[in-house]
């Protein structure tokens, strides 16, 4: 039995520092919540290799997510609840001294919606919003956080 998949591109920053352009592949319907599948949800799951495409070659293979520094994602990829929640801007520093100036959504309870919560209570990988793209980052690589 084939099951459906949809295709969403992304450029992944390695640890190595290389960029790759892929295809992630999502299923239409979540596990964890209503609506289609994320690439935050298979990226926290506890899957440790992911099938993705390479955009240039089309070439099929399992990415380590271990190995995933941060995902650039062009089109907006969060549940439309979350886009209801309270934004908060902040600076990351990566631990290849690159900065990011985004925002993220707290979806906390009004005692656990500091930074410091959202950062010690959610998964490995996080979503951060920006102007022209979104990011989602794994914290492994985060040196620190600064509340704007």
């Amino acid at each position: 039995m084939k099951v459906e998949k949809n295709k969403h591109r992304a450029t992944v920053l390695r640890s190595d520092g290389q960029k790759l352009d892929v295809h992630f592949y999502l299923s239409p319907y979540a596990n964890e919540h209503s609506g289609k599948e994320l690439i935050l949800d298979i990226l926290n799951s506890s899957s440790a290799f992911l099938p993705v495409e390479d955009i240039n070659t089309g070439s099929i293979f399992f990415i380590n997510t271990n190995n995933i520094i941060y995902l650039e994602i062009s089109e907006r990829d969060l549940e439309e609840e979350t886009l209801l929640s309270r934004e908060k801007r902040v600076q990351v520093e990566l631990t290849n001294h690159e900065t990011l100036d985004m925002s993220f959504f707290i979806e906390m309870p009004e005692e656990r919606s500091r930074v410091s919560d959202y950062l010690n209570f959610t998964p490995r990988f996080i979503y951060l919003c920006g102007k022209e793209k979104d990011m989602i980052v794994n914290k492994t690589y985060v040196f620190s956080v600064k509340d704007l």
